[in-house]
């Protein structure tokens, strides 16, 4: 090739390219155009039913489209609305394609959106879109729909992506019910009819201060409920595993979940719901199964069944036996656990306790009964003592227990009301109350004569307790 060849074809390239670099250029101004931007305005909120601003447009060959700056508002209530801020959306397509009438977007990227989902009045979840999912894309032209200049074109997305994503979920009273950092979720749309990805979140914070950690689940929706199974998370320092699934619907979706829970550390997790005020101690893992469907933002509605099991179990200043302690004028400081497990199920707008076993070397504590949603506790227990424990108790004290059928140990029944953090309990009521009238009826016999029988004469039967008894809780 001779240099005159090699000039003119050098002088083709750099045309091309300078006629490409005009062409992106010229592109790029005409999608930053203002009128193009109101049309993309226009068209998202058509498409979403929400008024939507976008702050600038531009177009590079080789990244492709990309919007900044877009904001969409619904009102939910006047202190804070729902709203949706998306700083950068990207949209890589093929260049190809476009010149035989399609448009082909190989990825669409969703770049650190910041979502406020705002609970509303009735305490249920409006859709943060002004339409159903099933009603999105209806605006948009089918297949084969003339455009604006009668040609036909083609609209596909192969691939939509979301990185780095805040969801924040707030209460009608104004404060946070869930926030969700760093959620990462990739769907590809290569299926017609599916849909289908994965999803990750960094960390998942509730109200109390529970908080989920490395949260990852493969997901599938298919147009009117979202499942994520299985689904893998590290709680208190254990792991959670299990299935979920809503219906994407307005005001107070149903949901089911199935988790199971592992090596979950107690202590931990107290901290974490703000239930170790007292700065008591507590080791152990935890492990069980939770059961549970009902409808979102309707605790009353929920219905299952759980378990929980504790492993390598101690308590130290424990409130509930720092209670019964004090009641017992003994010391319980630190007690190491044998046996603790809880089984429960939910229904009739209330959590059934159906038994609760705590249990060391020297006392036990067996408890059934209800509980509400709030932590407010009505149960039903009866603590059992060793002989070793029941020689340290005063004299008016162990007088109130009694033996335990095919066994050494000696019991009381009692009440347990309050909640979890702070329990109440009526055992000094229990037991004031039977000494009492253990004295009174020594001088009812001292006045009319008549002395107990001793030990190998014949029961007395025990006299009826009065209704002021019976409304403390005294056991007959």
């Amino acid at each position: 090739m001779n240099k005159v060849s090699k000039r003119f074809l050098l002088a083709t390239v750099l045309a091309w390219a300078f006629l490409a670099a005009a062409v992106c250029v010229g592109l790029d101004g005409y999608a930053g155009s203002r009128g193009v931007r109101e049309r993309l305005e226009s068209a998202a909120q058509r498409e979403l039913g929400v008024p939507v601003k976008i702050g600038a447009v531009h177009y590079n060959f080789w990244r492709g489209l990309r919007a900044t700056g877009i904001t969409a508002t619904v009102g939910a209530t006047e202190a804070e609305p729902s709203s949706l801020f998306l700083p950068s959306v990207s949209a890589k397509m093929a260049f190809w394609p476009f010149f035989s009438g399609r448009v082909v977007v190989k990825r669409l990227v969703f770049k650190e959106p910041s979502l406020v989902w705002v609970q509303n009045a009735d305490g249920g979840w409006d859709l943060p879109l002004g339409k159903q999912p099933t009603e999105l894309g209806k605006a948009t032209p089918k297949q084969g729909e003339r455009g604006p200049k009668g040609s036909k074109l083609e609209f596909k997305i192969q691939a939509v992506k979301i990185e780095n994503a805040r969801f924040r979920f707030v209460g009608r009273e104004g404060k946070n019910i869930g926030v969700l950092e760093g959620v990462t979720v990739h769907c590809p749309l290569d299926t017609p009819g599916k849909v289908a990805g994965t999803v990750a979140v960094r960390s998942a914070t509730l109200r109390k201060g529970l908080t989920l950690e490395a949260f990852t689940a493969p997901f599938t929706f298919n147009g009117s409920s979202l499942t994520f199974s299985p689904m893998d998370a590290r709680l208190a320092g254990g792991t959670v595993g299990g299935t979920g699934t809503v219906e994407i619907a307005p005001g107070h979706p149903p949901f089911t979940l199935d988790l199971l829970f592992n090596g979950v550390n107690l202590n931990q997790l107290l901290c974490e719901l703000g239930e170790n005020q007292a700065n008591q101690q507590a080791e152990g893992a935890l492990h069980g199964n939770l059961d549970l469907y009902g409808y979102v933002g309707k605790k009353k509605s929920m219905e299952g069944a759980g378990y929980a099991r504790l492993r390598g179990g101690r308590m130290e200043q424990f409130p509930l036996a720092q209670l019964i302690g004090s009641v017992l004028l003994i010391e319980v400081k630190d007690i190491e656990l044998q046996q603790a497990q809880l089984d429960l199920r939910a229904g009739e707008g209330k959590v059934f306790v159906d038994s609760l076993v705590l249990e060391s070397s020297n006392i036990s504590l067996t408890a059934k009964g209800t509980s509400d949603f709030d932590g407010k506790l009505d149960l039903a227990a009866r603590l059992a003592v060793s002989p070793k424990v029941s020689r340290q108790l005063p004299g008016w004290v162990d007088a109130n227990f009694a033996p335990v059928p095919g066994g050494d140990r000696r019991d009381i029944g009692f009440a347990v009301t309050g909640t979890l953090s702070r329990p109440k309990t009526d055992l000094l009521q229990v037991m004031v109350g039977q000494k009492l009238g253990d004295q009174f009826m020594n001088l009812l016999q001292s006045v009319t004569g008549k002395h107990k029988k001793k030990s190998g004469d014949k029961k007395m039967p025990e006299p009826e307790p009065s209704p002021a008894e019976e409304a403390e809780g005294t056991p007959k």
